[in-house]
């Protein structure tokens, strides 16, 4: 008998900041936008989300998430003991730049020392799911109206992540207790879903089609939709994103200090001043926001300044910026204050905003995309006057629309999605798919260096059997089948191997940009002498690539493993 689900709690691990938000079922079907989040992650901070930052002292073992990280750390290193722990910060995009995610990457702390990534997501993933289910007790929900295995969890992550890097985060949100089947939520789907339900002057009606730009600290994500007439939403396009999001403006903001500093002094800054480092992080949050019509101040760690700049110049931070190149777009105002110039502001997010426009183009360019009117921006780096500012100029013939509440849209739509998985009719498949064959040689086609002869006919070796293809729309659900076979009598294990191209029509299996996916094992049931026919059942419109497996003439599921390359 199965559990009912009287909750659904999402949690949102962002690049640089993180939260979870729930609803019950019973709220949901009242008012869908009726969500709550925790509030109090910091006294006097109403935000929802608390910086992505976990510590973990020498036996890897998690001390303290969030603000109460950051402040932890800060007390550590007043301490000088710093190098007796692990302190992660902004770790989501080193995840992304790991080809194949496994139980044994490795990533590295602000100081360089390398732990398991494993240990880090579940840490982390734990660290939230517990807060969540205290403010549960706390409002007296959790072991009186409902049971924690009647929660229903999802995950958010990046539409531009691989299949291993999702496999990893399930695995990941499993271990730290999120159930045995949490979902997982695309952030833009998620943030779309949410844009349906919000109250504003152009939210997307009946078969308009509509852009999602979710603009977040590590990347951009983009899905493009049509609302259905059942009220369920159509991709159509696959989703697609880059690493353009809002820590690369600090990346810049950073390359300016070193400017002034120089490079080697920076180095010793972050090293020595860790303290005054994450400071200067933090105050670029809110210079991010800043409005370039406006003046641009920002506070600077002058004494920790001071203190490197006579060491190595003889002489104090403000004749050192003086002295520098940048001494006309830097200049130091009163105290810790320094102020930009409109034109170095700008600067710092030159890079960044023109690969989010240029991102957006290049999906405008789908004759899917012909007569899209409407842009939707969300996500944190979204309420940065600059990016605004940018998009709307660079696509003043379409309706740019910034929604209230961005930062958390990814969030409360993850909750609605958990409601209603159903709310997606259906997806593009972004490769396509595919295993390895020998067909009949057909000379206009195939390379005469792959032909081979078997039984007297002529083959090609090494061609790609395509089981999908990409930018091939799917219904939710829907399923491609193949069947596979036993070669050896009493065989009890069945393997074969996955390819995957960008490519529609995709050749052979080592054509270009084609590589080697995933290799399957099936367990053979009651090995035979006989042939053994396996049929392959693969979902290529999920969230994630399902595939399971059953032996032709039973209804017995059979187990199956994948292993990612």
């Amino acid at each position: 008998m199965s559990i009912p689900v009287l909750m659904v709690a999402a949690i949102d691990l962002g690049t640089t900041f993180s939260g979870y938000a729930f609803s019950m079922k019973a709220e949901f079907e009242n008012n869908p936008l009726q969500i709550n989040a925790n509030q109090a992650w910091k006294p006097g901070n109403p935000s929802i989300k608390c910086p992505t930052c976990i510590l973990f002292d020498e036996n890897k073992n998690v001390l303290s998430f969030g603000y109460d990280a950051e402040d932890d750390y800060m007390n550590i290193v007043l301490d000088k003991t710093q190098n007796e722990y692990y302190f992660f910060k902004n770790f989501k995009m080193n995840l992304y730049k790991i080809e194949v995610l496994t139980n044994d990457s490795m990533i590295e702390d602000v100081a360089g020392k390398p732990l398991l990534a494993k240990t880090v997501i579940v840490g982390s993933l734990k660290s939230l799911k517990d807060n969540l289910l205290e403010n549960l007790k706390s409002r007296g929900l959790l072991g009186r109206l409902i049971q924690e295995n009647e929660i229903r969890w999802v995950l958010t992550i990046p539409s531009i992540w691989t299949e291993p890097a999702k496999k990893f985060m399930r695995t990941c949100a499993v271990k730290a207790g999120l159930g045995h089947n949490p979902i997982i939520a695309l952030e833009p789907e998620a943030a779309s879903i949410f844009c349906q339900c919000v109250p504003f002057s152009a939210t997307p009606s009946l078969h308009l089609k509509f852009m999602i730009v979710d603009i977040g600290g590590g990347t951009t994500d983009i899905v493009i939709q049509e609302k259905l007439k059942d009220g369920r939403l159509k991709d159509l396009c696959k989703p697609c994103g880059d690493e353009c999001g809002g820590t690369n403006v600090d990346k810049e903001f950073m390359k300016v200090v070193s400017q002034i500093l120089g490079n080697d002094v920076m180095l010793e800054f972050k090293r020595d001043y860790p303290l005054d480092y994450l400071d200067i992080r933090r105050n670029l949050e809110l210079l991010k926001h800043a409005d370039p019509e406006k003046r641009i101040r920002m506070s600077v760690p002058l004494a920790a300044f001071d203190k490197i700049c006579s060491a190595h110049y003889k002489k104090n931070f403000i004749d050192t910026l003086k002295q520098s190149k940048l001494k006309d777009t830097v200049t130091h105002v009163t105290g810790d204050k320094v102020q930009l110039s409109k034109e170095l502001f700008l600067s710092l997010f030159s890079s960044t905003t023109s690969k989010i426009v240029h991102l957006i183009k290049e999906n405008l360019k789908n004759p899917k995309c012909k007569d899209l009117s409407m842009l939707l921006l969300v996500g944190g780096f979204s309420e940065s006057v600059v990016v605004q500012n940018t998009i709307k100029k660079a696509f003043h013939d379409k309706t740019v629309i910034i929604i209230p509440d961005s930062s958390t849209a990814v969030l409360r739509g993850a909750v609605m999605y958990g409601h209603n998985p159903n709310i997606i009719a259906s997806r593009i498949v972004k490769h396509s798919y595919g295993i390895s064959s020998s067909q009949r040689f057909d000379p206009s086609k195939h390379q005469e260096r792959r032909a081979d002869t078997v039984d007297g006919v002529k083959r090609c070796r090494d061609t790609f059997h395509s089981l999908i293809s990409a930018n091939t729309p799917v219904v939710v659900g829907e399923k491609r089948s193949h069947t596979f076979h036993t070669i050896q009598p009493f065989q009890d294990i069945a393997t074969f191997r996955l390819f995957s191209s960008p490519h529609e029509n995709p050749v052979y299996i080592d054509d270009k940009d084609c590589r080697h996916f995933a290799d399957f094992k099936i367990d053979i049931q009651n090995p035979s002498k006989d042939r053994i026919d396996i049929d392959v059942n693969f979902q290529f419109g999920l969230t994630e690539l399902a595939v399971t497996a059953k032996q032709k003439g039973t209804e017995n599921k059979s187990n199956i493993s994948i292993k990612y390359k």
